[in-house]
C-alpha cells in the first residue's frame, strides 16, 4: 500500500484521541519497544482509522512555545507496528511547512522507524515552500491541529462534511 492511496482511500472507523503530554505509550502509536518520547512540553493525540482493509494511526504532536507542528501518518505492519509513510511538519526555524514522505509500497518499508533512507524532504530543504498556503493555522489550537492533520490526510468517511 502506497501513500498516495491510502490518502485517496475511503476511511472507515475514525477515532479522535484525547491530546495528552509527555511520552506517546506505544499501545497508541507502536512504532518502537517502547514508547515514542517527547518532552513534557509537546501535546499530543492520535487519530486512528482504517483505509483499503489497513489500520493506519496519525500522531498530532504540537508545540506551541516553539511553533513546532507535526502529523505523522503510520500503517500497521504484520507485527504490530508501524510502518512510516509521512510525517508533515512545520518548524519556526525552518523555511516552512513541509513532509518527509516516501512513495514506496508500505510492504517494503522497515517497521519501527521515523526516517530511514526511503523516507524524502519535499520540499527540499533549500527549496522555497508555501508558508502562506497555511497562514489560517495556529500551532496550540487543538482543534484546528486535529483539523490540519485529517484534511492533509483526508480523514474523512465518505460522503461526510466535517
Amino acid at each position: 500500500m502506497r501513500l498516495k492511496e491510502i490518502i485517496r482511500a475511503p476511511k472507515d472507523n475514525i477515532k479522535i484521541g484525547q491530546w495528552h503530554s509527555g511520552k506517546v505509550p506505544k499501545a497508541d502509536f507502536p512504532i518502537a519497544r517502547a514508547a515514542y518520547r517527547l518532552g513534557n512540553s509537546f501535546k499530543w493525540c492520535v487519530v486512528e482509522f482504517q483505509a483499503l482493509g489497513a489500520d493506519c494511526r496519525v500522531l498530532v504532536v504540537q508545540h506551541e512555545a516553539k511553533q513546532k507542528y507535526e502529523a505523522v501518518l503510520g500503517v500497521m505492519g504484520q507485527n504490530g507496528t508501524l510502518k512510516i509513510l509521512c510525517s508533515y511538519e512545520y518548524h519556526a526555524s525552518e523555511p516552512g511547512w513541509h513532509c518527509h514522505a516516501t512513495h514506496d509500497d508500505s510492504g517494503t518499508l522497515s517497521h519501527g522507524f521515523m526516517r530511514g533512507p526511503w523516507i524524502k524532504r519535499v520540499p527540499g530543504a533549500r527549496k522555497p515552500h508555501r508558508d502562506k498556503k497555511f497562514h489560517k493555522f495556529k500551532i496550540g489550537n487543538e482543534t484546528a491541529a486535529i483539523r490540519f492533520a485529517v484534511d492533509r490526510y483526508k480523514i474523512e468517511p465518505k460522503g461526510s462534511l466535517l
